[in-house]
């Protein structure tokens, strides 16, 4: 790239835009995450995921992040509340969305087995959110007369564009498999009624449901990204988005991950979005102040680029990897892998004393809550970590040196049970890592067993 080609570029990205935008933007996701926080609280997830649970799974190299313990572990949450309704209001906006991004996330790893994607999104965004301007339109801190210009450079918007390209786009990506494109796990969870299937479901042919689900789903994470991005589909794209966004809401149990989107996807509008829609409702709506602003720090325009980067290598990390990232997980987090698979898993955990030679099964239900269980039968580092939780836990009981062996029979979207670990490798002296797993059977023929 030639160096006028840099500074046009660079010219582009601090080009200064509408604030309004993003101000709409910031009270859409303050508000959201505060809501979020208050529906943990009435429904008591903050207990049975953080107060109740003997075991917390957490993520490799995290393992110093742990509930708070009563009281504060609520206090944990109200303060979420509270910095999501500030960050929304606009009020003392730069401490807030700091504090915000730092409780989140200290929520957000807290336990993997309550992982979901608009939680790791909802992180990012955080963190993106914390190095914008994005109180310069439609905030209290404008009241308060903490800012005067009511633009923001053109970066700001496009990051948070790039950032929801990537979520529908990478997601599209994700689904061109050979089990997505014969319509599972759809199909096999139709046929079943599993819990997450609508009443609705029952009245239309299995296959055929199925295969509209898993192809419309496709189609329109692809198509939207696209279509929002270009002026002339712009509204076709936020109508599609908003349909299935809808029905989404209606029908799956994923949280505010359709209302948080629904909202968020007007950033893809231009800048002065709101400022027009108020003129044609015949309210006043004053024209930006405008402050030039100096060039963007190059340290962060550096950070900003290798973050972009990031996002768009690191979701396909599942590739380093032997095996299918269905059947093995290794990379499936942080990939926007959506609603891909479906396990159903015969687990046998067994435990021997070599001192004595007893064996004896291990019964993950007297330790678990359910949704740790549920995740136990899909993620094989979740499993490892129970295995050394049961290991430290036979150690104090006075077992010197126990053994455990996992016997995994597992069915991927509906096909035969396999055996998914090798059942003759000692775990408790598997450590955990970010490299492949050799303790894997990366081949699901291979053969079960009786566990």
């Amino acid at each position: 790239m030639s160096k006028a080609s840099r500074e046009s570029w660079t010219d582009y990205l601090d080009r200064p835009v509408d604030a309004a935008s993003l101000g709409v933007f910031r009270i859409v996701f303050g508000v959201m995450i505060a809501w979020d926080a208050y529906r943990y609280l009435q429904a008591g997830w903050v207990e049975e995921y953080f107060v109740l649970p003997e075991v917390h799974f957490t993520y490799l190299y995290f393992d110093f992040v742990r509930p708070l313990p009563p009281p504060w572990i609520y206090a944990h949450f109200w303060l979420i509340i509270a910095t999501g309704l500030l960050v929304a209001a606009g009020l003392f906006y730069r401490i807030s969305i700091v504090v915000l991004a730092v409780a989140y996330t200290w929520f957000f790893l807290l336990e993997q087995s309550t992982y979901m994607n608009h939680y790791y999104l909802i992180v990012l965004l955080c963190w993106l959110l914390a190095i914008m301007p994005a109180h310069r339109a439609y905030s209290l801190d404008r009241w308060r007369g903490a800012v005067v210009a009511a633009t923001v450079p053109h970066w700001c918007v496009l990051l948070l564009r790039f950032q929801l390209f990537v979520v529908y786009f990478y997601g599209a990506i994700a689904k061109v498999n050979v089990d997505w494109l014969s319509c599972e796990p759809m199909y096999s969870e139709i046929v079943k009624g599993g819990e997450d299937v609508p009443q609705i479901a029952s009245h239309f042919p299995p296959a055929l449901l199925a295969c509209g689900i898993a192809y419309s789903g496709l189609l329109i994470d692809a198509a939207i990204p696209i279509l929002l991005s270009l002026p002339p589909t712009r509204w076709a794209g936020y109508g599609l988005a908003f349909l299935f966004h809808a029905l989404n809401a209606i029908f799956l149990r994923i949280g505010i991950f359709s209302y948080l989107m629904i909202g968020a996807i007007t950033i893809f509008f231009p800048p002065d979005w709101p400022r027009v829609a108020a003129r044609r409702f015949g309210r006043t709506a004053k024209a930006p102040i405008v402050r030039q602003e100096g060039r963007t720090p190059a340290a962060l325009m550096v950070a900003l680029y290798a973050y972009a980067l990031f996002q768009l290598l690191f979701p396909f990390r599942h590739l380093l990897f032997p095996g299918h990232v269905s059947w093995t997980e290794e990379g499936h987090r942080f990939a926007w892998h959506m609603k891909l698979r479906k396990k159903d898993s015969q687990i046998a955990i067994i435990a021997r004393d070599p001192a004595t030679g007893r064996q004896w099964r291990i019964d993950p239900a007297k330790d678990l809550r359910y949704r740790q269980l549920r995740k136990l039968g899909t993620f094989p580092d979740i499993m490892l970590q129970y295995v050394h939780f049961t290991a430290d836990r036979l150690r104090r009981e006075g077992i010197a040196d126990p053994e455990i062996r996992v016997v995994w029979n597992c069915s991927l979207n509906g096909a035969p049970a396999a055996l998914l670990v090798d059942p003759d490798v000692d775990l408790t002296k598997v450590e955990r890592t970010w490299r492949h797993a050799e303790w894997l059977n990366v081949e699901p023929e291979a053969v079960n067993r009786e566990p």
